[in-house]
């Protein structure tokens, strides 16, 4: 990978269409032994709705934050997260929402890199924990967030589409201080 190719910045409105495009290709990827097809037509059948809700989800300020990843003007990995998590058990967390990168450009440090600027972005909007949630069965990420030094709660909900309960895991992790 040629680094001088790669960018990593705050997203902006015209990253929309694109941001969703990726997103529905990593569910795809990623879930493909977990969701049924149904659930993939279903959600890419709401880009037009998406991306007119973009600029009310994906904002940067002290309550949410939105990167992408651009390699040669393309993205290649996205990020989002609130500075209070809408999990009922983590009501005192931040949240570290989403964090997807291409399969062809993990183990490049972006995933990292995307975490510590949340990390920071977190800390300097007060939180002193975050939480993210994954699907139980997706080991790949699940052993991402161990690396990471996440601790696995005890506690699980069913992350819900089309009626049915897929159980999700949380990691939790406390935030320090740098000086």
């Amino acid at each position: 990978m040629n680094k001088n190719l790669l960018e990593i910045r705050k997203v902006k409105s015209e990253d929309a269409r694109e941001w969703f495009v990726f997103k529905f290709k990593i569910w795809r990827d990623a879930y493909k032994n977990i969701f049924p097809e149904e659930v993939f037509i279903d959600n890419e059948s709401k880009l037009v709705e998406k991306v007119k809700d973009f600029d009310n989800k994906m904002q940067n300020n002290e309550k949410r934050i939105a990167y992408v990843a651009t390699y040669d003007g393309k993205i290649i990995g996205t990020m989002c997260g609130s500075i209070k998590s809408s999990y009922n058990h983590f009501d005192e967390y931040a949240d570290l929402i989403g964090l997807y990168v291409d399969s062809r450009f993990q183990r490049c440090g972006i995933g990292t890199a995307f975490k510590n600027i949340f990390e920071e972005w977190a800390i300097q909007n007060g939180a002193t924990k975050y939480v993210i949630g994954v699907l139980k069965d997706n080991d790949k990420a699940r052993n991402v967030y161990e690396s990471w030094g996440g601790k696995l709660s005890e506690f699980e909900e069913d992350f819900v589409k089309l009626g049915i309960g897929y159980p999700e895991v949380f990691y939790t992790y406390n935030l320090k201080k740098v000086k």
